[in-house]
């Protein structure tokens, strides 16, 4: 499994999507349960899944899927 397809099944699976969601589309806006407990426990999950640290300023900025592949690109943890 490559990293974008393991950042996608975790996001699939943290939010309880549908099995063939395409979780690119998230954003907190659009998920009601995406709180900020939500977006701790997701940034935890994160890091346990992709050997990453965020720091405590780098956490509002995960809001969409986009935000958080940027994040982990920028990190070294996925391929820009």
């Amino acid at each position: 499994m490559s990293a974008e397809e393991k950042l996608r099944q975790v996001l699939i699976e943290f939010f309880e999507l549908a099995p063939g969601s395409a979780p690119e589309q998230l954003s907190q806006r659009a998920i009601k349960k995406w709180d900020s407990l939500a977006t701790v426990q997701l940034i935890s999950q994160l890091e346990a899944d992709f050997s990453v640290e965020f720091a405590f300023d780098e956490m509002d900025k995960l809001t969409s899927y986009a935000q958080i592949h940027a994040m982990l690109a920028a990190k070294g943890a996925l391929e820009a």
